[in-house]
């Protein structure tokens, strides 16, 4: 789908493929949605913009670039899915110049699009390198809410990892660091991007677009040092964990030496007579009686069953390390 939004009154209208060729491209934002093949060639027969740099990527990975050519820039952003469950993209093309706006984009993310829409003005012409920024902008405004995702978890994870040690959790703390890593990786990759967007020139972007790119920049740097320190907090989290289960398997170890070393008791008492017997050469040393024999047998037999059963070390399913 392509719509054509006028930057002067902010119109809006929906065009056809073969309508952009007859489109007068002074202060115009084509605004491209899910694209076919056609739209994208219409486009950029209309535009004279490379078809290449206008198509999204295929891969879920996608790409941070910007290219800077004499008289526009292309930009290729990404846009996290949902940091705290998994690492999916969305990739956005800004494609601009000193008259138009083009911009490729998935349906998922046109909440931030429409967003960036209500920042332009109705009074006066928004330059289409102005719009770029409040794209972007809005971008980063949605990172925040990825980062108060990993704050609600990590702070969950903590309380999980202080009441009780599971392998569940460990494997949600590594998946989620995985995670972290990826929207870092992201995050350092636009910031450096943002900031070499003011190496465009007078012919492709506006003195006070490059101004406000600044604070951008700016908003991403403190992105990443939150994402740092959550990581950071993850890391004393597994720490945690680890210790926990070194203290439990320390107790096991205190529980099993009390068990042998009252197994050895008993076989020392019960052995003791026929090894006094043998040494001295009796065949056959006093006479115990048969009662007391077996009620030795029987408690050395469910004396450590018990004690086995009331530490739950015979549960079929062990849900926790132990």
């Amino acid at each position: 789908m392509i719509r054509a939004l006028n930057l002067g009154d902010n119109t809006e209208k929906t065009i056809q493929p073969e309508e952009v060729k007859a489109l007068n491209l002074s202060n115009v934002w084509l605004e491209l949605v899910d694209p076919t093949e056609n739209e994208l060639l219409a486009v950029s027969d209309a535009t004279q913009f490379p078809v290449t740099f206008l198509r999204l990527p295929k891969t879920n990975g996608g790409v941070v670039d910007l290219r800077l050519e004499e008289g526009y820039g292309i930009i290729n952003f990404l846009v996290m899915n949902d940091v705290a469950s998994n690492r999916k993209t969305y990739p956005v093309v800004l494609a601009f110049s000193k008259n138009f706006l083009v911009t490729v984009a998935k349906n998922e993310i046109q909440p931030i699009v429409d967003y960036a829409k209500e920042r332009m003005s109705k009074a006066k012409i928004d330059p289409p390198s102005q719009v770029t920024y409040f794209i972007i902008d809005e971008i980063v405004a949605y990172h925040y809410i990825q980062i108060e995702k990993l704050e609600g978890l990590t702070a969950k994870i903590e309380e999980e990892v202080v009441e009780k040690t599971s392998s569940d959790t460990l494997k949600r703390i590594f998946k989620l660091k995985s995670n972290m890593i990826r929207f870092n990786k992201i995050l350092w990759y636009e910031r450096g991007l943002v900031f070499n967007l003011r190496k465009c020139g007078d012919s492709c972007m506006v003195a006070k677009a490059r101004t406000l790119f600044d604070t951008s920049h700016e908003e991403m740097t403190r992105q990443i040092d939150i994402v740092e320190t959550y990581r950071e907090i993850l890391s004393d989290a597994i720490n945690v964990h680890l210790s926990a289960i070194s203290n439990k398997i320390n107790l096991s170890i205190k529980g099993l030496t009390v068990v042998i070393f009252y197994l050895t008791i008993v076989t020392t008492v019960t052995s003791f007579p026929n090894t006094v017997a043998t040494f001295f050469g009796i065949s056959q040393f006093g006479n115990t009686n048969i009662f007391i024999v077996s009620a030795a047998i029987v408690a050395s037999i469910v004396l450590p069953f018990v004690w086995f059963w009331r530490k739950k070390w015979l549960t079929s399913k062990r849900l926790d390390y132990a």
